[in-house]
């Protein structure tokens, strides 16, 4: 094969039916201009294989550092201070290709500075001169993560301890890369898993990724607030709007004596029927006079009416106030479900872990082994205070809920009093009525303009006021109730956690495929994708058998192969927005620990060069059954004659072939070059 790269340039353009995001090439730059670009074949299987120290495992951190991490382990050794850019260009579903470039920095020092740039399907990485600053690193996975179907993808505080949160292009990397000493680690099986920032990240979005969760749940729970807030109005304006029909008649003939009182009618005439209030105060209301009453009150009764009216005015205000400030009660005690569950989370998880020692030994003290450590570790001891003040927090929360509830009941109790004071003000009013009537004619003519105008009012809802009306507030009180219902329902944790079994179940099927496919120990029994610990489980008669009990470098490298393979295959007939990538860095590491696989013969068959081969083989057959959708590379030293394995292979450096041209190398005294 030699040491030339082998990419056939009638397939550096394949096109596939439906990737959503993958690698055309990586470009790395040197500080006068010359570029190196490595090409990946797109939709098929890439191996990248040679000998140790020219750079292989160096493609999967720049791929890392491109995609927006902005403290990516690329290597600061002599050789890669030559480097001050690097770029990717990804091509993406519509066949349109965005450029990822990042500039260089060797003091080990993180930069969130990047550059982006779009193109159509032949854009390829530009030459040195155009590299530049333009975004930074979250503009850049914001921008690119909206092209695969993550944009405003939110998720709700009640499945995660940390507060409502976003879901964007770097929580989708996690499930795309596998490195050197991650793919073989026994106690984590995503990328980046050992920080438990990270950690916690994939935990709380493996859910939304397999399907079980959508990406509106936190805007569902703010709309789920204002519809019980549409739904309270609703309720109590049909509960107004019931109780003003039934009482329709007593205004009536309360309004029929201020009339009176004022003389627009002759108190004293009779009323046969209840349909004659209308006709009479409509008569009234139109201006027709029934009848002068021609008696007088004195002063004494008009300032009793007036103090009955400003009585009226005060209670109408109180009630008003004390109305709002139980809605206000309302509307905060619906809110405070959401934190007060994230709180009773983040407990039960530091609690959970029961690893915590007392406040002294907690700098000094292993809380795995209980053995003092050679160096205190405050680490252990800000996870104690942590955890006593999120108790603290959630005791406050409790504490307060009781007394919200308390005034609650208080205000109910005086808005009920209050309506019956102002009931007893309105009648006190009426029966005030007959003797406010004043002899002075203008005096006389202004309180009957005031009955007429409250008689019209009244009346204008009254018409208003029917059957048909309160069938109205009942059809609009039943959609708020089922808006409720329709959210509830959604944000239903048991549903949610239905939905995420059924999945894992259905993603089981195909881990255990793959996990039999490489004679793996315990694959003939369930294998299962533990979410909360973030590892596989086997489960056997005598309980469940966590990966790294299964023992063996063989088993843990199997493991994340086929658990990396069974995601892809869901994500892949699921549709889910993660790159249509994945890239393995050394998975044969547990067979072989040279590189001495195979210069040129492959006469020696022992069984540590055939389990790679078979791997090799599963990548294979897995690359030809999403053939076009999805890629997969493989960096390794592995090596073999087979047609099917030398087909797949693009770059392989050996007889001197490496990242870094020789000719690029610098003094590791040579001053680092500026980002633009």
């Amino acid at each position: 094969m030699g040491g030339e790269d082998r990419f056939p340039n009638h397939r550096i353009h394949t096109l596939w039916s439906n990737p959503v995001m993958q690698l055309v090439s990586i470009t790395i730059y040197n500080s006068d201009g010359r570029r190196r670009d490595v090409r990946f074949r797109l939709g098929e299987l890439n191996i990248v294989t040679g000998v140790s120290r020219n750079g292989k495992s160096s493609l999967l951190t720049i791929v890392d550092y491109c995609l927006g991490r902005d403290s990516a382990p690329v290597p600061r050794t002599d050789w890669f201070t030559s480097i001050v850019w690097y770029a990717t260009i990804w091509q993406f579903e519509d066949g349109s290709r965005v450029l990822l470039a990042r500039p260089a920095t060797h003091r080990g020092v993180g930069t969130s500075a990047a550059m982006i740039e779009t193109g159509g399907l032949n854009f390829e990485a530009p030459d040195f001169e155009y590299l530049r600053v333009n975004v930074d690193s979250d503009a850049l996975r914001i921008q690119v993560g909206a092209r695969i179907g993550l944009a405003d993808v939110k998720l709700e505080p009640g499945e995660s301890a940390r507060g409502a949160f976003a879901v964007g292009l770097g929580s989708a990397v996690y499930f795309t890369l596998q490195e050197q000493q991650e793919i073989g680690n026994k106690s984590a099986l995503f990328h980046r898993q050992d920080n438990a920032g990270v950690a916690m990240g994939i935990r709380d979005t493996l859910p939304f990724f397999l399907g079980a969760v959508d990406g509106g749940q936190a805007a569902k729970r703010a709309r789920l607030r204002t519809a019980k807030q549409i739904l309270r109005r609703a309720e109590a304006a049909l509960a107004t709007a019931k109780f003003e029909l039934g009482s329709r008649d007593n205004e009536l003939r309360q309004l029929l004596a201020e009339a009176a009182s004022v003389g627009l009618r002759d108190g004293a005439a009779a009323i046969d029927h209840d349909s004659d209030l209308l006709v009479l105060l409509n008569a009234i209301r139109f201006g027709q006079a029934v009848g002068i009453l021609d008696t007088r009150t004195d002063i004494r009764a008009q300032d009793e009416r007036r103090g009955f009216e400003k009585t009226q005015y005060e209670l109408a205000q109180q009630l008003t106030t004390e109305v709002g400030n139980r809605d206000l009660l309302l509307d905060q005690r619906d809110g405070e479900g959401g934190y007060d569950d994230s709180l009773s989370v983040q407990v039960g998880r530091l609690q959970s872990l029961n690893l915590l020692p007392d406040h002294d030994a907690a700098y000094s003290t292993c809380p795995v082994c209980m053995q003092d450590l050679p160096h205190p570790d405050p680490t252990v001891g800000q996870l104690s205070e942590r955890l006593e003040s999120l108790r603290q927090e959630l005791v406050t929360v409790e504490a307060i809920r009781p007394l919200r509830q308390r005034a609650i009941q208080e205000l109910d109790s005086r808005i009920a009093s209050l309506r019956e004071e102002l009931n007893i003000a309105n009648a006190a009013l009426v029966s005030s009525g007959a003797a406010a009537v004043v002899a002075d004619a203008g005096s006389l003519a202004g309180r009957q303009e005031f009955v007429r105008g409250r008689i019209d009012a009244i009346l204008s809802k009254t018409e208003r006021l029917d059957d048909s009306h309160i069938t109205r507030l009942r059809a609009e009180r039943d959609t708020a109730e089922a808006s409720v219902d329709a959210l509830e329902h959604e944000l239903d944790s048991g549903d949610v956690r239905s939905q995420l079994t059924s999945r894992l179940n259905a993603l089981a099927v195909h881990l255990a495929r793959y996990s039999r496919a490489l004679d793996l120990e315990e694959s003939d029994k369930p294998i299962r994708l533990d979410v909360e610990k973030l590892t596989i489980v086997v489960d056997t008669e005598l309980g469940p058998l966590p990966l790294q009990n299964i023992g063996s470098g063989e088993n843990w490298v199997g493991y994340h192969v086929a658990a990396h393979l069974a995601l892809h295959h869901f994500f892949i007939k699921q549709n889910r927005p993660v790159p249509r990538f994945l890239m393995l860095d050394q998975p044969s590491q547990a067979h072989f620990q040279s590189d001495n696989l195979n210069e040129g013969s492959d006469v020696v068959l022992d069984e540590d060069r055939e389990a790679v081969r078979n791997m090799f083989r599963l990548f294979k057959s897995f690359s030809e059954e999403f053939a076009g959708v999805f890629q997969l590379i493989v960096i390794d030293h592995a090596d073999y004659e087979d047609e099917w394995f030398r087909e797949s292979v693009v770059h392989n450096w050996r007889g001197g072939v490496k990242l870094i041209p020789d000719d690029w190398h610098v003094s590791a005294d040579e001053p680092e070059a500026p980002f633009s």
